[in-house]
């Protein structure tokens, strides 16, 4: 029956497709014994949501770096590469995760020195939480492997997506997704923030180079569709970026924008998401481009815009999992939004995880807050929070 899918898919593409313009954590010690607080316990994602409080379920909302959850830290200092990374679960991230309790995190590569390094330290992270944390990562293969490009894992390490989408063959898409999500999972890592779904129809978007399976929408849709099935022979979730596309944007001064109407996308960017999601793509992620002439108040980030995530994402391409913005803590939040605004306003447009917010307490307390003062209805939240729970029960957390 998939095989049937896929070739139909394939045909429809190839109809279509021509409508495409071408402080350092080391000053708070590791206790090997942190005192695991007792988990919630359910037979399934419904249970569990039924025994949360209101706290629980705004801390499922948000993914962070582990950085995030030492509060001595400064926002530069998180996300500045060239700075030491968390690698324990210190005592200063168990006081945070009591206040603050996330509902994942997303590892990079300074926080890496070794197999052994990153159990305990997912351990830790793990008896800190009553709901056990979705462990995730930026493993796309090729120069955007946090893992395999760390040199601390041994792993295989697969070619960039163009040379992959280049062979025209998607069974290589797929024996690459599957290498990456096999270590990803014996390591313990649950999710993936790939593949990218991009079509590069701007030859100049040098941030999309050798990330993405090419300029043809046929091609890049066939290639998703194999690399979800990959990534879940592999044993983890994958997530399709950059919806709507940002293939055609410039990203190297700002933001970026697409000029195009939604009309014109559907004959090109959203082909490979549409792909992915028929074929069980487990989330999908919302970049910050600006969509002027595709929705309504398109000058907005996508990632804020409800006529994008909502109208067009949740309601007209009938996508029911997981929805998660791009980071955050991006300049082209950060530049215009205060970190409140941004959780608040994402949350509101439609997304279920708040990827990478760049201060966690101001965001987390502005959902609660809003939940509390009935902004944010708990029916509202309760359905974000049930499909986090269902991607966790799906990969064996709950």
């Amino acid at each position: 029956m998939k095989r049937s899918i896929l070739i139909l898919l394939a045909a429809v593409l190839a109809v279509l497709a021509a409508g495409c313009g071408g402080e350092k954590s080391s000053s708070h010690p590791f206790q090997e014994e942190p005192g695991a607080v007792e988990p919630l316990t359910a037979g399934n994602a419904e249970e569990l949501l039924a025994k949360m409080s209101t706290e629980q379920k705004v801390g499922q909302l948000f993914l962070v770096r582990p950085e995030a959850l030492d509060l001595t830290l400064t926002p530069q200092q998180r996300e500045d590469p060239l700075n030491d990374g968390l690698t324990e679960a210190t005592a200063q991230v168990r006081t945070t995760l009591a206040d603050y309790p996330v509902g994942g995190i997303l590892f990079f590569g300074k926080n890496f020195t070794g197999a052994e390094q990153l159990e305990e330290m997912m351990t830790g992270l793990t008896n800190s939480l009553e709901v056990p944390p979705l462990f995730a990562v930026e493993e796309e293969g090729g120069s955007v492997a946090r893992v395999a490009n760390s040199g601390k894992f041994g792993v295989a390490t697969v070619h960039d997506m163009t040379v992959i989408g280049d062979s025209g063959d998607p069974a290589q898409a797929r024996t690459a997704a599957s290498t990456i999500g096999t270590y990803l999972k014996e390591l313990g890592f649950h999710l993936t923030l790939a593949p990218v779904a991009d079509v590069l129809t701007q030859q100049e978007n040098v941030d999309l180079v050798g990330r993405t399976f090419g300029d043809n929408p046929e091609t890049v849709s066939m290639m998703i569709s194999a690399a979800v099935e990959g990534f879940h022979d592999g044993g983890v979730g994958c997530t399709l970026k950059h919806f709507p596309g940002q293939g055609e944007a410039d990203l190297s001064a700002g933001p970026g924008v697409t000029e195009k109407a939604w009309e014109e996308m559907l004959t090109c960017e959203i082909y490979p998401f549409q792909a992915g999601m028929a074929g069980g793509a487990d989330a999908v992620m919302v970049s910050h481009i600006a969509t002027p002439n595709a929705v309504a108040n398109g000058q907005l980030p996508a990632s804020l815009n409800p006529d994008l995530v909502t109208g067009k994402l949740r309601q007209e391409l009938r996508f029911q999992r997981v929805i998660l913005t791009d980071s955050l803590s991006a300049a082209a939040i950060t530049e215009s939004y205060s970190a409140d605004q941004a959780a608040l306003l994402a949350f509101q447009a439609g997304a279920d995880i708040l990827l990478l917010p760049e201060d966690l307490p101001a965001a987390y307390d502005a959902i609660l807050a809003a939940v509390q003062d009935g902004t944010i209805t708990q029916q509202r939240l309760d359905e974000s929070v049930l499909r986090i729970l269902q991607l966790k029960e799906k990969y064996g957390l709950i």
